[in-house]
């Protein structure tokens, strides 16, 4: 009989809703846990048991239904109007109302005894060191010696405005939602990382494909 483990969501919508844990699947050197409801999240957006420190996390493991997270809203930064009396004895209110921000506040679980067994503990491989490289665009015309080229090189050049479109893949909505609600700058890491992912060998060639438009559209005076 295979150990029982239990994961809570700790951001977005589904905020403290607890899910079995079902086994776990890697896929594109990512690990998954997979939960008996079918769903799965990447195991580097959970929290290991007993962990506190949530910053980057979407759910924690716990050690029992009976033994979890809990939240509290808070309004932090409100302040009362302030009224004193002038000069003339007039009632003038010398600090507005401020509102202040309301924020989740998070209360771990009781902590958890070691675990009796190693089964289905995540082990996660330290990343390969990064190598980057300049990507070159392929092109089989000689760009220091073809007539084409130099004669392009010794022209006036124009600045132009160019319409392209480019294909990507990039991550559903709805975990842009949850980035953008949870995080801080949630908004701009997802954009950062969806702009990682693209080659610059797929962008030469979206803007191959616009310039040869733009110079053959004959309503484009260059």
């Amino acid at each position: 009989m295979s150990e029982q483990r239990w994961f809570q969501w700790i951001h977005g919508d589904e905020r403290g809703n607890i899910l079995f844990f079902d086994h776990i699947e890697t896929e594109d050197d990512n690990n998954y846990i997979v939960f008996k409801d079918k769903s799965r999240i990447n195991e580097n957006f959970v929290a290991s048991l007993n962990q506190q420190d949530l910053t980057g996390k979407l759910m924690a493991e716990i050690d029992h239904p009976n033994n979890f997270w809990k939240f509290q809203e808070e309004v932090v930064g409100e302040q009362q109007e302030v009224w004193e009396l002038n000069a003339e004895q007039e009632r003038v209110c010398v600090q507005p109302y401020i509102p202040g921000k309301k924020i989740m506040r998070a209360i771990p679980p009781r902590p958890s005894a070691p675990r009796t067994s190693s089964f289905g503990v995540i082990h996660t491989p330290p990343p390969p060191p990064v190598i980057i490289e300049v990507e070159k665009f392929k092109t089989n015309v000689d760009l220091q010696n073809d007539p084409v080229c130099i004669m392009m090189s010794k022209s006036k050049k124009v600045d132009s405005e160019i319409e392209m479109s480019l294909i990507i893949s990039m991550p559903p909505k709805n975990l842009y939602d949850v980035a953008k609600e949870s995080f801080e700058n949630g908004a701009n890491k997802v954009v950062d990382f969806v702009v990682s992912n693209i080659k610059i060998e797929e962008i030469k060639k979206a803007l191959k494909t616009a310039i040869i438009q733009m110079y053959e559209n004959p309503n484009k005076d260059i």
